[in-house]
């Protein structure tokens, strides 16, 4: 795409070759969680694979990719070679990066380690993307635009869960289900993966589960939490990977062990006969609550996305003139622009985009 056909809009979402995957979003001329051919500074929220999956186009085009250090340190723990870059930024949240398109910054996000939301200045705007986020415990900055995220933009999920809470009851049921001395599976997005294994290492306030019970997780990701808890890994037990003969002795035998699992990792491992605990933000009522038991499989629900309720008191925060919705990563844009409108009127100019998806 030329710079002459970028369009005079302040923010806007654009699909490379109508792709909806990778789109990135511009706030004027900083481009975020994606590339376009025009862009020289970059900035990416965090290391999920929707939204790190332009990295190796941006390093070979733009002059300056900002982000979190821990992003940073989960990126090179996947490409070793992405260290020795020297596009990279590294951002604190809440320090100006200044620059010839404006003032950057990155504002906390509570989405998993390191996410952040992109903030920019200009003399004459200001505009903000929020990328995933979990309010209430975000950082807040007003923005004339906002570029909105609709991860679970429907009513089916307007609820909060108590994160805490919910992961000292998971730990409590790893430790029943540990009692039958076979293995647990838990499956869950890399950085609330292990968010979950520092909590049953050093945040859980109780009896420890021993250190002879082993922790197994793939390569990637083992090496993900070491660079996200550096400072803490070593109160950490010894952590298998699935690679070790140690991990596939224990599969032999049918030895208790905890195996922290992605979702994409999960499918490649005969894990059918395990007790199973899945993590991730599922739909639930008063009736059912966050927890849901189904046999040998336990679903809890561990929000790492604000609620409906919460999208509308962030963007009361903001105080935006006009929402763009990202339509590309999410299926919920379309639903999520009329409850605002609903709440708002015209008070906010709203627009979805891509439009079709």
């Amino acid at each position: 795409m030329s710079s002459d056909s970028i369009s005079e809009d302040v923010t806007e979402i654009i699909c490379n070759r109508n792709e909806k995957k990778d789109c990135t979003i511009r706030l004027g001329k900083v481009f975020c969680d994606g590339y376009n051919d025009t862009g020289l500074i970059g900035c990416f929220t965090h290391f999920h694979e929707d939204h790190i999956g332009a990295v190796a186009d941006c390093i070979g085009k733009y002059d300056t990719i900002i982000t979190h250090p821990l992003t940073l340190e989960a990126l090179t723990a996947l490409d070793s070679g992405l260290r020795y870059r020297e596009q990279w930024v590294t951002q604190d949240y809440g320090i100006d990066f200044v620059s010839k398109v404006g003032k950057i910054r990155l504002l906390k996000a509570n989405h998993i380690p390191g996410s952040a939301q992109i903030h920019v200045e200009k003399e004459d705007a200001t505009m903000l993307y929020s990328g995933d986020f979990n309010y209430p415990e975000v950082q807040i900055l007003k923005a004339d635009y906002l570029v909105l995220d609709a991860s679970h933009g429907a009513l089916d999920y307007n609820y909060t869960t108590d994160r805490k809470s919910i992961k000292d009851r998971m730990y409590e049921e790893l430790k029943e289900k540990l009692d039958s001395d076979e293995p647990v599976v838990i499956i869950a997005h890399s950085g609330t993966l292990q968010e979950i294994i520092k909590h049953f290492e050093i945040g859980y306030v109780g009896s420890k589960i021993t250190h002879d019970i082993p922790f197994v997780t793939t390569v990637p990701q083992k090496k993900i939490l070491e660079k996200l808890y550096k400072n803490e890994i070593k109160e950490f037990r010894h952590i298998l990977t699935t690679e070790d003969r140690d991990y596939l002795k224990l599969l032999q035998k049918q030895k208790k062990c905890v195996i922290f699992l992605t979702p994409n990792d999960s499918r490649e491992y005969p894990i059918n006969n395990y007790h199973t605990f899945r993590i991730d933000h599922y739909r639930f009522n008063e009736k059912t609550g966050p927890i849901i038991v189904e046999d040998r499989l336990i679903r809890f629900n561990l929000s790492a996305h604000a609620s409906i309720k919460d999208i509308i008191a962030y963007v009361e925060d903001v105080n935006p003139k006009e929402i763009i919705l990202d339509n590309s990563r999410s299926l919920y844009a379309p639903n999520l622009a009329k409850i605002i409108k609903m709440k708002f009127g015209d008070k906010i100019s709203i627009k979805v985009q891509p439009k079709n998806n």
